[in-house]
């Protein structure tokens, strides 16, 4: 299967990349470069909606060709159909619900329950932080640079802090009672939000997009954010697991192209409009916040990629504000919703 690139500049050389939803990077002499792909228009019944759009398929590598007589880039990329997965600690006789959870940078966290932490005061906080370190570097003394050391221990104390929060809110603590911390900074926090959420609603799972390569599929990403998901990740791990929570990371490809309602894939789906993700499916019409429609994609896909695994016959879903979406998408106001 081939997916088709649009020419790159000159001077390309290197051949390490990595790939993304509708794109790859390169590694090349002058720096790393991204090169969009150039796909059909027709969705379905063709090879990419097959093995490339395919949860049932993973991708294996890829290689580079150059087409000399059309002078463009060519990306060929193997897939495999998905092995049996070991790695489930729940017995046959228990459920398995999953809460998704979704990371980005107006929302730092998602969850597939509908919850939100805003990442406004992070990066309001980190704005700051960089136009006063930009400001005490100008000065170039040494109590300057005393003081970016003063204000760097400042801010990462303050950045620890949030994500300590976040991070229990994500496990387990009455809702609002975040160590009396402003309603602001409550909204925000969440760490013990998210293990609340978690338990709150009976699941037995907390399933994050795969953290390696984030910064490269959210290109507005800066290092502090990086920082910042790692850290809830490792912070809901902790706290999760003194819970008897399961804690996993998914491959997220596609997860923010695909319609959680009926499964149809493509980049339109997802628009931005008044500083908003959206979600608007091209074929069902499903219309909704895109984080949420990815963190619920998130949980499907662990739940595929289980049943792949011959652990399939427990009852399984994707935890909901008000029910469960099961292996195939289906919703139902289940018992098990509380």
């Amino acid at each position: 299967m081939t997916a088709r690139r649009k020419p790159a500049p000159s001077g390309t050389g290197g051949s390490r990349h990595s790939i993304n939803d509708d794109h790859t990077t390169l590694a090349t002499i002058d720096g790393r470069l991204t090169a969009e792909f150039v796909l059909p228009d027709e969705q379905r019944d063709t090879p990419h909606s097959t093995y490339l759009f395919n949860d049932d398929y993973n991708v294996k590598g890829a290689t580079r060709h150059y087409d000399e007589i059309e002078g463009c880039f060519y990306l060929h990329v193997r897939t495999k159909p998905a092995v049996e997965n070991d790695d489930v600690e729940q017995g046959d006789a228990k459920h398995v619900s999953v809460l998704g959870v979704d990371l980005g940078i107006t929302n730092i966290a998602t969850t597939s329950t509908g919850k939100f932490w805003n990442g406004g005061e992070l990066n309001h906080w980190h704005r700051e932080y960089e136009n006063c370190r930009g400001s005490l570097q100008q000065t170039g003394t040494r109590w300057a640079h005393l003081n970016v050391q003063r204000v760097g221990r400042k801010q990462t104390g303050r950045f620890e802090q949030m994500i300590h929060i976040i991070s229990n809110e994500l496990v387990n603590l009455p809702r609002g009672q975040a160590s009396g911390l402003p309603a602001s900074t409550t909204r925000f926090a969440s760490t013990r939000e998210g293990v609340e959420e978690a338990l709150e609603n009976d699941c037995t799972h907390i399933v994050f997009e795969q953290l390696k390569g984030i910064r490269e599929r959210l290109p507005y990403a800066k290092a502090v954010h990086k920082w910042a998901f790692h850290r809830l990740y490792e912070y809901v791990t902790y706290k999760a697991e003194s819970e008897g929570l399961v804690v996993k990371q998914i491959n997220p490809a596609y997860t923010s192209q695909r319609c959680s309602k009926c499964g149809f894939t493509h980049e339109d789906n997802r628009l931005h409009t008044n500083g908003q993700d959206e979600f608007d499916c091209l074929t069902c019409g499903y219309d909704v916040y895109a984080d949420y429609n990815a963190a619920k994609n998130i949980g499907l896909k662990y739940l595929r990629d289980q049943q792949k695994s011959g652990r399939g016959d427990a009852p399984v879903g994707v935890r909901l504000n008000s029910g469960m979406l099961n292996v195939n998408g289906e919703y139902s106001p289940t018992a098990l919703s509380g």
